[in-house]
């Protein structure tokens, strides 16, 4: 089934890119023939305009009047063939210029179409593990005439482990479905506010986990024109990261200061660190580092969020010395 697989991918980017083409070509044609449109007007206006002052200016410059109509044809059939060599070479530039101007036009449609089917083939393959995971454990358990309780239970939880996994992923492709249509922020917050009732929210699993958490906020406000939820969306990724990867007996800190024009929250952590490896793809959607164990839509998330709203996310880490994750925003 691979190979069968793999040539009817290949032929659906063959057939994709023939439309592109197609379009492509259509649309030279369309810059083309309103090119020559009003190339033609122009030379048949100009032609005109200069057959009638020709003649006009030469009324008494000839003693009778076969000389003078000898004069005004050769000098127009000259003109003619000038202009319509001229208008011959301007429309084959055109149509050269407009092929690249078609290209251009079409190149942001290209990068969606092909982003989506990225993004179709991505959610598609991380959602056919789980369900591959859970229809094998149910056929086992069907192959089973006398399971007892214990198989059952364990099939059971694998199952809605993996309904669990399904949920948060559908919940993220949601999430960046929506982005598209968001307006931007019209309301100033209190950011270092909301990561400090964020932190407070977050001590229980914390704790739970033998893990230190802090928040560190200036004694007034921090302002920043953003979305409540979207920010807190942003922040909490950011610290559920961050407790996934930092071992019993670490520490979590977040920090929120103004510097300049600029709002920042710091989120670092003691934790295990990111590969070199995995550093350059971490914004990347789906992509999972080695002890990752989320949708791989986090961070691609926050990051996106963040852009809309005028902002940044950048990551600072090292294997073993833990992680920093800078979150800045235009401080209101």
């Amino acid at each position: 089934m691979a190979p069968i697989s793999k040539q009817s991918a290949a032929s659906a980017t063959a057939s994709e890119r023939r439309v592109f083409i197609r379009a492509r070509l259509r649309l030279t044609a369309i810059y083309a023939a309103l090119m020559a449109v009003i190339i033609v007007g122009y030379s048949v206006f100009s032609y005109r305009n200069f057959e009638k002052s020709l003649v006009e200016s030469s009324e008494d410059d000839f003693a009778d009047a076969a000389s003078q109509q000898h004069f005004i044809g050769t000098t127009l059939s000259s003109t003619g063939e000038m202009i319509f060599i001229a208008d011959a070479v301007i429309l084959i530039l055109a149509t050269g210029a407009g092929y690249v101007l078609a290209g251009y036009t079409l190149r942001p449609v290209q990068r969606s179409v092909e982003a989506q089917k990225a993004f179709a083939e991505n959610a598609s393959h991380e959602l056919r593990t789980p369900l591959a995971v859970m229809r094998n454990d149910i056929e086992v358990l069907l192959r089973d005439e006398h399971p007892t309780k214990e198989r059952l239970q364990t099939a059971m939880k694998s199952a809605l482990e993996e309904i669990q996994g399904m949920s948060k992923m559908t919940e993220d492709l949601l999430v960046l479905a929506r982005l598209g249509n968001h307006k931007k922020p019209e309301e100033d917050i209190d950011i270092g506010k909301l990561a400090g009732d964020l932190v407070g929210k977050m001590k229980p699993i914390a704790s739970g986990k033998g893990i230190s958490i802090s928040a560190d906020r200036p004694d007034g406000r921090l302002m920043a024109r953003a979305n409540a939820g979207d920010l807190e969306r942003v922040l909490s990724n950011l610290i559920q990261n961050s407790l996934e990867h930092t071992p019993q007996g670490g520490s979590i800190a977040v920090q929120a200061a103004r510097e300049g024009r600029t709002a920042r929250i710091v989120v670092s952590d003691t934790g295990s660190g990111i590969s070199e490896r995995d550093i350059p793809h971490i914004f990347e959607r789906f992509y999972k580092g080695q002890s990752s164990s989320g949708t791989g839509l986090g961070l691609s998330i926050a990051k996106e969020i963040l852009e809309r709203h005028g902002g940044s996310l950048s990551i600072e880490s090292a294997p073993g010395k833990g992680t920093k994750a800078m979150v800045s925003l235009p401080a209101a």
